[in-house]
């Protein structure tokens, strides 16, 4: 079948967003939801007020949000008075290029449920009846349903479900890559360009016995996933697939499926993230281990910058082992939901009709890659753990030493001038004891037999009184030092 050929027109399109936003994280108190929860019904209730959808603006009327843990598997999260799902009408619109060519009437329906920790919203956009291809960009108008705009914390998946229309002349093609193709450029066509631009075709296989094809942004697998975009193009091409698709057995794994996947990006995304922040404060440790070689002589300078360096980085130890549990946390979630995301898959694989679903097999033999990655990050970034404690260790022994230094020279200075003191205090003591007597120097000299002696070389009585006292002074300041000196030593 050429491309002029290939089917003009559907049946019964639909275009649903599976979004996924964390409510709940280890981190949060208990009962305690995530600070950016409630996010996703807001997106909703603004998309609502952009279409001009009042039920779909007041959608957070309809929640009823609960405060527990994420403990329960499966929890429906809109109220019973509207039949656990919001329906709703599009208002009447023209096409922008021809006011009197009015779109075909959609409607949809907004289906909230709460998976373990995570709110997942399945909001549905459609066409009842036929319309052609052409008509597939209101079902995402102005590109709303895509990640720029609905900004889902975990991700997002866009599955377009449609029966292709086939000409009675013409036969169905062997291959719908082609066509599925032509779908995807109509629903993203009043998308921003680089939405087409980016996609890439992923593969296909079958669902319900009719084929699907998978298509992404092209990414790093470190990059946000909540900024990438995932389509399957699923068309009803068998006569069972309607029936099964109704009967909705394949939605509940489906939708696990697609909300482990993001979680398992989510995770790896944000490992990739610590370990990028991490690295950072490794580096930033080098450079300060590398500047204990050039500290300053001067021993109170250096006992200065080592104290503000201790300072500055006790915190960023603090930091570097959080990082290292958080990379450790991802780690865990990943292997859980990769678990979890297996069994999903074979679920899916066991409903009823013809399922062929490598493309989707393909992204669980991603999680050797993960995990290997993971691994490598933290086998790269733990010695960096123990060389914070090396460092922070040596700083304090190093500033212990300096300090001790410091405080010994202080207290021989201190102990030098007490001694001083003391020794000079005995020396002055000394000599007012002598200059207390020197009123005996005047008195003349006598001889044992009463003889008075005459000594005219004799120097002044006050010269001698003087020196005699300056001497005793300077003897017992000498004395009193060495005695002090000797006590200190034997103590």
């Amino acid at each position: 079948m050429t491309e002029d050929s290939l089917p003009e027109l559907v049946e019964n399109p639909k275009l649903t967003l599976y979004a996924f936003q964390l409510c709940h994280d280890i981190a949060s108190v208990e009962g305690q939801r995530v600070a950016d929860s409630d996010r996703l019904w807001q997106t909703f209730a603004e998309l609502g007020q952009e279409l001009a959808i009042a039920s779909l603006s007041n959608c957070q009327e309809w929640l009823n949000l609960p405060e527990t843990e994420g403990t329960v598997p499966f929890q429906e999260l809109l109220a019973a008075e509207i039949g656990r799902c919001l329906r709703f009408s599009f208002p009447p619109t023209c096409n922008t290029d021809n006011s009197e060519n009015p779109i075909p009437r959609r409607n949809g329906e907004l289906y909230a449920v709460q998976l373990h920790d995570t709110y997942a919203a399945d909001l549905t956009f459609r066409y009842p009846g036929i319309v052609a291809i052409n008509q597939l960009s209101h079902l995402n108008p102005q590109g709303k349903l895509l990640p720029d705009r609905i900004q889902a914390s975990l991700g997002q998946t866009l599955v377009f479900f449609a029966k292709p229309i086939i000409k009675e002349d013409n036969s169905p093609p062997e291959n719908w890559r082609s066509f599925a193709d032509r779908c995807l450029k109509n629903l993203l066509a009043e998308a921003a360009p680089h939405w087409q631009q980016n996609l890439s075709y992923l593969g296909e296989g079958k669902l319900l016995s009719s084929p699907i094809f998978a298509y992404e942004t092209y990414q790093n697998l470190a990059e946000n996933p909540a900024e990438s975009c995932q389509i399957l193009i699923w068309l009803d091409c068998h006569p069972d697939t309607s029936k099964l698709e109704a009967d909705a057995k394949y939605y509940h794994p489906l939708i696990n499926l697609l909300c482990c996947r993001c979680k398992i990006q989510f995770s790896y995304h944000q490992a990739r993230t610590s370990y990028r922040e991490t690295k950072a404060l490794y580096r930033e440790l080098e450079q300060q281990a590398q500047e204990l070689n050039n500290l300053p002589q001067d021993i109170s300078e250096r006992l200065t910058s080592l104290k503000k360096s201790l300072v500055q980085t006790q915190p960023k130890s603090f930091t570097y082992a959080s990082y290292l549990r958080d990379i450790q946390d991802q780690r865990t979630t990943i292997i859980t939901n990769f678990k979890n995301y297996t069994i999903s898959l074979e679920n899916l694989q066991q409903i009823e009709g013809e399922n062929e679903l490598f493309l989707f097999q393909t992204f669980s033999n991603k999680r050797s890659q993960f995990l290997a990655q993971i691994y490598t990050d933290l086998n790269y970034l733990t010695p960096g753990k123990i060389l914070f404690g090396q460092y922070i260790e040596t700083v304090r022994g190093i500033v212990e030493i300096q300090q001790a230094e410091i405080n010994h020279h202080e207290q021989e200075a201190n102990q030098d001038l007490q001694d001083h003191i003391q020794a000079i205090g005995v020396g002055i003591a000394a000599g007012a004891i002598m200059a207390s007597s020197s009123g005996l120097i005047t008195q003349p000299w006598y001889l044992p037999n009463g003889k008075k002696v005459e000594l005219s070389l004799l120097p002044h009585p006050f010269f001698i009184a003087l020196i005699v006292s300056a001497l005793c002074s300077v003897g017992a300041w000498l004395l009193a030092k060495q005695i002090i000196s000797n006590r200190r030593k034997n103590s």
